[in-house]
């Protein structure tokens, strides 16, 4: 039987057949991603150093678990401390995120308000990419598996 779209977002420590789980960090500071097709799932706990995140991405890459054009759910819910910008950026210079033809889109699920500004840097960024924040898992998970019409 062939895995819902919705259960990939919802399951995130079961992988099915065709996803990869890459992870870095110590549980207090923890950068976790998995990758099937055009789906993406990022898990940020903690306080992570900046080389979980880079670490994560050039895995998935070499691996060939990601792609340009994914459709992403970032889950900052649990995130706590500094962002790590230089990470981000370097995230940002390891490959095309996006394009316009067929922009990726990024949901944040985030716990309040407070990532705002967090979220508009990132779309400035990751300039070829749909960003859009969310309080709940259920409507991000619906706006990514959408038409993409707002």
């Amino acid at each position: 039987m062939a895995e819902r779209k919705q259960d990939f977002y919802s399951s995130f420590e079961q992988p099915n057949d065709n996803s990869v789980i890459i992870s870095r960090g110590p549980n207090d500071g923890r950068i976790a991603l998995k990758a099937a097709g055009e789906r993406l799932h990022v898990i940020v706990l903690g306080e992570p150093e900046g080389e979980c995140l880079t670490g994560c991405f050039r895995e998935g890459l070499d691996r060939g678990v990601l792609r340009p054009n994914m459709r992403a759910l970032v889950d900052l819910t649990r995130f706590t401390g500094a962002v790590d910008w230089s990470a981000i950026y370097t995230v940002r210079v390891m490959a095309p995120w996006g394009n316009d033809k067929d922009a990726s889109r990024i949901a944040y699920v985030v716990r309040n308000n407070m990532f705002g500004a967090l979220i508009k840097i990132a779309g400035v960024l990751f300039s070829n990419s749909r960003h859009r924040t969310f309080d709940d898992f259920d409507a991000a998970v619906a706006w990514l598996e959408s038409d993409g019409r707002e």
